[in-house]
């Protein structure tokens, strides 16, 4: 359970608005599909890089052009895992919603419980940016 709120302001915006309430993080990943796909495309991209004549400093920032089909094979890949990683974390919150009814002889709905926030890590997006 909640035992200090720290910034009531806040706290109160992402409906926790009382000592004692009920918390529940899930924290969930892709299972390693993540991490096997990253290893993949750093040998991919590092290929790419001699072709393409990319010179960086630490084999950890390998890369390679967007639109390149090692760039696209990667997005793609990485997109998999990302939405492995949410499905993930979906089935969880639906049984720990289920398991949280079940106790309690209610629904879910009943006991007004609701995701705050889904953060993804380590996601590549496409965006596009003004520069002076």
């Amino acid at each position: 359970d909640m035992h200090m709120i720290y910034n009531k302001q806040a706290a109160k915006r992402m409906g926790i608005d009382e000592e004692g309430q009920v918390c529940v993080m899930i924290h969930c990943g892709s299972r390693g599909l993540g991490h096997q796909v990253a290893t993949d495309a750093l040998i991919e991209m590092e290929r790419a890089m001699k072709r393409d004549n990319i010179v960086v400093n630490d084999r950890q920032l390998a890369c390679a052009r967007i639109n390149s089909d090692e760039g696209q094979n990667y997005l793609k890949a990485m997109a998999a895992a990302a939405n492995y990683a949410w499905v993930n974390r979906s089935s969880m919150t639906f049984l720990c919603r289920q398991a949280f009814a079940k106790l309690f002889h209610t629904t879910p709905d009943d006991l007004d419980m609701h995701m705050i926030y889904d953060v993804s890590h380590n996601i590549a997006k496409i965006e596009q940016h003004m520069v002076d």
